[in-house]
């Protein structure tokens, strides 16, 4: 839904950082090796443009995708981010319920502030898991397990 109070990503990002502890911020906004891959990911982005065609007459869109034997209602999906909790209170799950609402992906981060089993509730077993693949095996058992269960 749209909330004409923040008509660009980079109204949304003035909003953030008057209401979010600077750590938090800077953590949220920030990216990792010198911001290589962010800076990159901005470039590209802003270099895409976008034609309209006022006068070609246009139907409905479909944006819906199907990904592992799972219909979207949208090419893009909720990325995880770890530690949500110290960005915003029951971010995680605020966010895998609209995702769950919306019909798009919610990617759940090995170090998330909610558990594996929340948010399988939430999306009522429909979501990713981003895997920090740790150095014990018998703790990647039990997060792989965990995760298939949730």
């Amino acid at each position: 839904m749209f909330d004409s109070r923040f008509p660009s990503v980079a109204d949304l990002r003035i909003a953030a950082k008057r209401r979010m502890p600077r750590f938090a911020y800077e953590y949220l906004v920030g990216g990792a090796n010198e911001e290589i891959n962010l800076k990159k990911n901005t470039r590209d982005i802003r270099a895409t443009e976008l034609q309209p065609e006022y006068i070609k007459k246009f139907g409905l869109a479909d944006l819906s995708v199907n990904l592992f034997s799972e219909k979207y209602e949208a090419p893009f999906g909720v990325a995880p981010v770890g530690l949500q909790g110290m960005l915003w209170p029951h971010s995680a799950e605020l966010l895998a319920q609209a995702a769950h609402k919306q019909r798009i992906p919610f990617v759940l981060s090995t170090v998330s502030t909610a558990s594996i089993e929340t948010i399988g509730q939430i999306t009522e077993g429909n979501f990713w898991y981003q895997l920090y693949h740790p150095a014990d095996p018998v703790v990647l058992d039990d997060m792989l397990s965990r995760a298939a269960s949730a």
